[in-house]
């Protein structure tokens, strides 16, 4: 598995500094575009994404979804395939700070260790802990993108 920041540093297999050492996370937090359900129509769930939602939500963890396009519009996404009884919460990205990367401040994440995935990573804070997913563009049923997130969240 491969960390990546924007900062264009050479990418270095986990754990990678400055960001927190990679642990049990009690919050873990996933982009919907790109990330769990494909980027071009939206019309399908990416390979894995439901047996890594189930073992979260199943070991206690608590599942946020949050997009760009909105927290009413990740909720709809999560109905849209059934995943809605398995997550937390629903959150926008909101703005970016002045590096570029998206805020987080309104999340839920006090006393928290949290674990980002995303698409992409450059978009997120370095400080926080990100595991780099490949974009999920369209219908794959071969795809192998959430491997390292079932990996780290203790699937396989």
């Amino acid at each position: 598995m491969v960390k990546t920041h924007r900062d264009g540093g050479p990418a270095t297999p986990e754990p990678t500094s400055p960001g927190p050492a990679p642990g049990p996370a009690d919050c873990w937090v996933f982009d919907v575009d790109g990330c769990l359900v494909d980027s071009l129509t939206g019309t399908s769930l990416r390979p894995g994404a439901r047996a890594v939602l189930e073992h979260l939500a199943h070991g206690g963890r608590r599942i946020i979804l949050w997009s760009a396009g909105g927290d009413e519009y990740a909720r709809a996404r999560a109905e849209q395939f059934g995943v809605d009884g398995l997550v937390s919460a629903y959150f926008s990205k909101e703005d970016r700070d002045g590096d570029g990367a998206f805020g987080t401040g309104h999340l839920p994440l006090t006393g928290s260790r949290a674990v980002f995935v995303d698409d992409r990573p450059e978009d997120l804070g370095r400080d926080l802990d990100v595991l780099a997913v490949s974009p999920y563009l369209c219908d794959d049923p071969h795809d192998r993108g959430l491997v390292p997130v079932a990996r780290r969240a203790g699937l396989r």
